[in-house]
């Protein structure tokens, strides 16, 4: 029988960790996204794509149904913020919204505006699910997703009157920005993304969350609870949910990450805060059937 020597057996599992880790890093979804930096160029000019993102906003205004009550406005604008600052793109002006949509369903348009709906507050459970949704749609606006959908409905000529950058927004007049805003969302490109933006949309939105001081088990479990929604009650995800990653690849990607590159990020930080419970519990009555998820 041919026997290996103690050194020889070292060697041997030392080779195998090495193959075993290099096998974990060429499966990473999350490895193409680090170190990217982002910026405008090739886009509209940021002042540009705040003005039109205000037009979105008066669009949207018009056709959602707009939550006014200021507590769940103040508490909801207030954890944004606080990702927002520690996130890729500190350096503009963010507005949060809640829509009154039973919808399991968050979004973002452009410079910095986030839609989070009434759907989905009822089915978190803790506030650190709800920041790894707020965390992911500015990982969008971070990562120039919507400015890269504009892009793209304006080479297929999807949208009318939009020119280059060049152009400058300072020189159109109001009722052309609405225009372009009404065009945009009535094309239906704006805020559907590629499952690609989706994984980098989670990716950012887990760092956001970790730089905030929250435990990101947080996204994990919400990934579980959408899991579960997307086999007990699909009906209850919007449609710009549905086009997302599976929900089971999404929470093993972000549970590859956290092992890999965020080790003990779940066992510590914020997991829920009274605030966060004086709010849910005005969603209760309308929040799906569910267990608590296992991490």
């Amino acid at each position: 029988m041919f026997r290996l020597s103690v050194r020889q057996l070292a060697v041997v599992g030392a080779l195998l960790g090495l193959l075993s880790a290099a096998a974990f890093a060429a499966d990473n979804p999350y490895d193409k996204f680090r170190n990217r930096s982002y910026s405008n160029q090739g886009y509209l000019s940021e002042e540009e794509e705040l003005q039109l993102g205000a037009e979105v906003h008066e669009q949207l205004r018009q056709q959602q149904r707009l939550v006014t009550d200021p507590g769940l406005n103040a508490y909801v604008n207030s954890l944004g913020q606080r990702l927002a600052a520690r996130s890729m793109r500190p350096n503009i002006p963010y507005h949060f919204y809640v829509i009154d949509d039973k919808t399991i369903n968050a979004f973002a348009t452009l410079g910095g505006y986030v839609y989070v709906h009434t759907g989905l507050l009822a089915a978190t459970l803790s506030e650190a699910q709800l920041a790894s949704v707020l965390g992911h749609e500015i990982g969008h606006i971070a990562a120039r997703h919507g400015l890269e959908n504009v892009k793209r409905a304006q080479k297929y000529a999807l949208i009318a009157g939009l020119v280059g950058a060049a152009a400058g927004a300072a020189g159109r007049s109001a009722g052309n920005l609405g225009q372009l805003a009404a065009n945009l969302i009535a094309g239906g490109k704006l805020m559907q993304h590629s499952r690609e933006a989706e994984r980098e949309a989670d990716y950012l939105g887990l760092y956001d969350m970790q730089r905030t001081g929250y435990n990101t088990r947080g996204m994990v479990e919400l990934f579980e609870i959408l899991r579960s929604v997307e086999t007990t009650r699909p009906d209850l995800l919007g449609s710009i949910m549905r086009s997302h990653p599976p929900a089971a690849e999404r929470a093993a990607n972000t549970r590859s990450e956290i092992a890999a590159n965020l080790q003990g990020s779940d066992r510590r930080g914020t997991e829920n805060t009274p605030d966060f419970q004086r709010v849910k519990v005005r969603f209760e009555s309308s929040a799906p059937p569910r267990q608590r998820p296992r991490y």
